[in-house]
């Protein structure tokens, strides 16, 4: 059994913005976001990404012009710097797309938010990525994820928050089209991504993921509990039930954690074992002076024992 702990987000730093009441806001050169969105209005698409190759930037470039040219009323923000930044600007300079596409360069991390919030779509084209954190980000904005179907992504989020794409100049722009159908029929409630992002992503339970994987392989806790239990039914581990594991069990677990890397593993714990025996005849465990436990304030009484 494999169980992943994916990385997190502190959601409060990515909330969209408020959705204004129609005509309450005086005209800008990037208006807010339009809720709902008209046959007319304009989408835009947020791309945030290193400009290299294994981003996806080549696919990027040659997906642009025909998505404007598919649907005129749409226009693109791409913030990042790498190689293949100049790729896309000779691509807006050969295809006149000064007025429809727009390069921020190189942003600070904290600007993130900002400039997700100005968008509708955020398109990940991706060739290889293990998480995506990024469209994560961009969901908890309230951005509708277009991404290419690659490593870990499509375990990220789900589906009503996404549009999947095979990383492929064709699938990429059909998929494009069908989350600005699906935006422009008012299909989709992006509103509410925040608050599935923030239950789905937080640091707390990060947190307690990671405390019972390193109970189950101290044997705090029992294999049914570690492989069977829930992590919100944290009551009953009990950590006065310590089980100590067998060299050869420990070998065991070990061994099955990969063709090579189990192999390795398992020559790393042998070294381990013999260093610990050699400590163990260099200075044995009986002649080091024991730490007290440092001296706790006793619990106060039950209102009951009074």
């Amino acid at each position: 059994m494999v169980s992943v702990i994916p990385n997190a987000l502190v959601s409060d730093d990515f909330k969209p913005l408020p959705r204004p009441e129609p005509g309450s806001l005086p005209f800008a050169q990037h208006p807010l976001p339009a809720h709902p969105l008209g046959p007319n209005d304009t989408i835009t698409i947020v791309v945030v990404s290193r400009l290299f190759y294994n981003k996806g930037t080549d696919l990027l470039t040659a997906a642009i012009p025909r998505v404007l040219e598919n649907h005129p009323n749409t226009r693109f923000i791409i913030a990042g710097s790498g190689p293949k930044a100049i790729d896309l600007q000779q691509m807006i300079e050969q295809n006149v797309l000064q007025d429809k596409v727009e390069m921020l360069g190189s942003v600070r991390h904290e600007n993130v938010r900002d400039i997700m919030v100005r968008g509708h779509i955020y398109l990940h084209p991706s060739l290889t990525e293990a998480f995506g954190t990024v469209i994560v980000e961009a969901a908890s904005c309230g951005l509708y994820v277009v991404c290419t179907a690659v490593g870990g992504i499509p375990e990220v989020l789900p589906s009503h928050m996404t549009v999947f794409a095979k990383p492929e100049e064709n699938d990429l722009v059909a998929a494009t089209g069908r989350a600005i159908a699906a935006l422009r029929a008012n299909k989709i409630r992006t509103e509410k991504f925040h608050e599935q992002v923030k239950t789905m992503y937080s640091w707390t339970n990060v947190a307690k993921r990671t405390e019972r994987v390193y109970r189950g392989i101290s044997g705090d806790i029992s294999e049914d509990e570690f492989y069977g239990s829930d992590i919100g039914n944290a009551s009953h581990w009990g950590a006065t039930r310590v089980r100590n594991f067998a060299l050869i069990d420990r070998l065991k677990r070990y061994y099955g954690c990969g063709v090579w890397a189990g192999k390795l593993f398992c020559l790393c714990v042998v070294i381990d074992y013999l260093i610990f025996i050699f400590c163990e005849w260099w200075w044995p465990k009986d002649q080091i002076d024991i730490a007290h436990d440092w001296p706790r304030k006793p619990p106060p009484p039950d209102d009951e024992d009074e």
